[in-house]
């Protein structure tokens, strides 16, 4: 399994916004900037057939469109399958006709299909196994997922028993650091280190950070903890 960090920040930050794609055609978030950051890393953006979506926040879906229009005009001739909460259909709907009005119904319609996913849903993509879990994002369904019972992404979260089963399933953790202190809404840098603390093996690649939590973190030299920047690969052999 290879993955590239698309974007390690956040509404926040200088850096893209957090998402990531695998293996070429499996992308987790459609936010700010990925299609552009694809693009700059020289992807066909035609291999793509899977979505995974952790929530419906801005900096996960608003890119969503300008990936229609790019993949409309090179053409595909398969299925998009897109796994997000229950009601992203009409949500992006709404943000298609709002920006294109209706010129991209019958493309939608004929390559997009929407698949609600609920906690513990599990699903195959080609050779990946792929369960998601809930986590807490306050205020809004939220959503990690685990592939292959290696890779566990926690989307964004607060320390929550979702994450922490992310963790436990997981030899690579690509994990929310937006802040120092962690809240009910995003991870901090002390819940990374009790995540860590008392396992071997593990390794944690930080995300969704904002500018002045990426500063902070870089200097306290954590073992195990990975501040890399967008457009990084990686194996699982890391």
């Amino acid at each position: 399994m290879e993955a590239t960090i698309l974007g390690t920040g956040s509404v926040y930050s200088k850096q893209n916004c957090a998402s990531l794609i695998i293996d070429n055609n499996i992308l987790v978030d459609i936010g700010p900037c990925v299609v552009k950051q694809l693009l700059k890393q020289n992807y066909d953006l035609r291999n793509i057939d899977t979505i995974l979506i952790a929530h419906l926040h801005s900096d996960h879906i608003l890119d969503f469109p300008t990936f229609i229009v790019n993949i409309e005009v090179l053409g595909i001739n398969h299925k998009i399958n897109i796994y997000a909460p229950k009601g992203t259909k009409d949500k992006f709907w709404n943000l298609l006709n709002l920006m294109y009005g209706d010129c991209f119904n019958d493309f939608v319609n004929s390559y997009l299909n929407f698949i609600d996913i609920c906690d513990n849903k599990t699903f195959n993509v080609n050779n990946h196994v792929i369960i998601v879990k809930e986590v807490v994002h306050i205020g809004i369904e939220s959503y990690g997922f685990i592939i292959d019972s290696k890779l566990g992404i926690t989307g964004d979260a607060s320390l929550c028993d979702g994450v922490k089963e992310i963790f436990r399933e997981s030899e690579i953790l690509i994990c929310d650091c937006s802040l120092i202190k962690g809240d009910m809404y995003h991870m901090g840098i002390d819940n990374i280190i009790e995540l860590l603390k008392n396992t071997k093996g593990k390794k944690a690649i930080l995300t969704h950070f904002r500018d002045s939590t990426k500063e902070y973190v870089k200097n306290m030299n954590l073992d195990n903890v990975f501040i890399v920047e967008d457009g990084y690969k990686f194996d699982m052999e890391i």
